[in-house]
């Protein structure tokens, strides 16, 4: 599968990620600020912020906030999960990833709860034309307000 030669590692993914969320250059997670510093001396958190002097990481305010799953099992969860047409059971997830069943469960939760909070899918100007769905007037009850034995002309 290419999404294993993609991302062979969680440093490879965590490169990826970054590029992603941040493809401008770096901005802190938290407050959106522009002074922001990479350092090796917190290895959970490698970027800082000198207008809120807050530690993050790329999971910071995240689909991966919190989580110590790694990077490349990230990505390949979001790969497996936007290119299956029928969706991906934890069971499958955690069997292809190598973790619990649990995390699987809770990976897929968060990344479809990620695809719901994309409020602007359907923005625009919408278009409805109207139809009619049923059978026969003559079909229809009484209490619908047509008589069922009405002659159609």
């Amino acid at each position: 599968m290419g999404v294993f030669k993609m991302f062979p590692n969680d440093a490879t993914a965590e490169k990826w990620f970054v590029k992603q969320r941040w493809p401008d250059g770096l901005r802190c997670a938290y407050c959106d600020g522009d002074h922001v510093v990479a350092k090796d001396s917190h290895p959970r958190m490698p970027y800082r912020c000198h207008d809120c002097k807050k530690h993050y990481s790329v999971k910071t305010n995240s689909v991966m906030h919190a989580s110590k799953i790694g990077y490349q099992k990230w990505a390949i969860a979001m790969y497996l999960l936007t290119t299956n047409l029928k969706g991906v059971s934890s069971m499958k997830l955690h069997r292809d990833l190598d973790i619990t069943q649990k995390s699987a469960w809770h990976m897929i939760h968060r990344i479809r709860e990620s695809w719901a909070d994309q409020t602007d899918v359907f923005s625009g100007p919408l278009e409805v034309d109207e139809t009619y769905i049923g059978g026969s007037d003559r079909n229809r009850h009484e209490w619908k307000g047509v008589d069922p034995r009405a002659k159609h002309q």
